[in-house]
């Protein structure tokens, strides 16, 4: 399990409005939307190098902004070699990208 947490100088909307960009970056499959608690979830497709992840995003309001957090998870395996945070990493990237921001330092 690899968590990626990142601050933004956006309003959460903005943030919301932009996870189906991430979604899409990195293939995401059967993602559903919770607008309520804020969140997506979905998975990643297997591959001769990948069983898959399980992702969960949310969004939520910050000081200043809102913060973006990303947890993936191995559908199967014990390590997963750094895939996890390529992928939270590349989807973070993506929202900001969409969302017409950058990540705080």
């Amino acid at each position: 399990m690899k968590t990626v947490q990142q601050s933004f100088p956006a309003p959460p909307e903005a943030l919301w409005n932009a996870l189906p960009a991430g979604v899409a970056a990195i293939g995401g499959q059967g993602p559903f939307y919770d607008s309520q608690r804020g969140f997506v979830s979905f998975r990643t497709g297997m591959s001769l190098l990948s069983w898959g992840q399980e992702i969960t995003a949310t969004v939520v309001p910050a000081s200043g902004g809102s913060t973006l957090t990303i947890m993936t998870n191995l559908k199967f395996g014990v390590f997963d070699w750094g895939e996890g945070k390529r992928i939270a990493t590349r989807f973070a990237a993506a929202v900001a990208f969409s969302a017409g921001t950058a990540a705080l330092a």
